[in-house]
């Protein structure tokens, strides 16, 4: 039974340094909350189990077609990731759109996994609309 573990043991051992398998990245929490002028994206790692970036992506009004918009550097365990999405627009006469997003984890070796995606509901805030029908009354 010992000579089977550690024959196992070497396997597992030859596998992690040859790179054909990686720690994956634990999440603490990932969200995306509107804000301001676009949409909040943040994060927070626990283990980061040699990954190298996160590839931040978008899709909108269905989680079907995600596109990359930005990155960031992972900077190790226990960091804190933030990324303002200014680039969501709205369509003709839309107060409120729905984004999802979803981050690529890559490690040095070009391995990724992606989380699960989450969602947001960007609209336009009430001061923005309000100030709108102003500069149209004293036009």
């Amino acid at each position: 039974m010992n000579k089977i573990k550690l024959h196992i043991k070497f396997v597992l051992l030859f596998l992690i340094t040859s790179g054909l398998l990686y720690g994956a990245v634990t999440l603490q929490y990932f969200t995306a909350r509107d804000a301001a002028n676009g949409v909040l994206v943040e994060w927070k790692t626990g283990e980061e189990g040699g990954t190298s970036k996160f590839d931040i992506e978008r899709s909108a009004d269905t989680p079907d077609n995600f596109i990359f918009i930005d990155y960031k550097n992972a900077t190790g365990n226990n960091s804190y990731y933030s990324f303002q999405d200014n680039s969501v627009e709205f369509g003709n006469d839309v107060t409120s759109s729905i984004y999802f997003y979803r981050l690529k984890c890559l490690d040095q070796n070009g391995n990724y996994t992606y989380t699960n995606h989450i969602s947001v509901s960007h609209t336009v805030s009430g001061i923005r609309s309000t100030w709108g029908s102003i500069k149209a009354i004293f036009r």
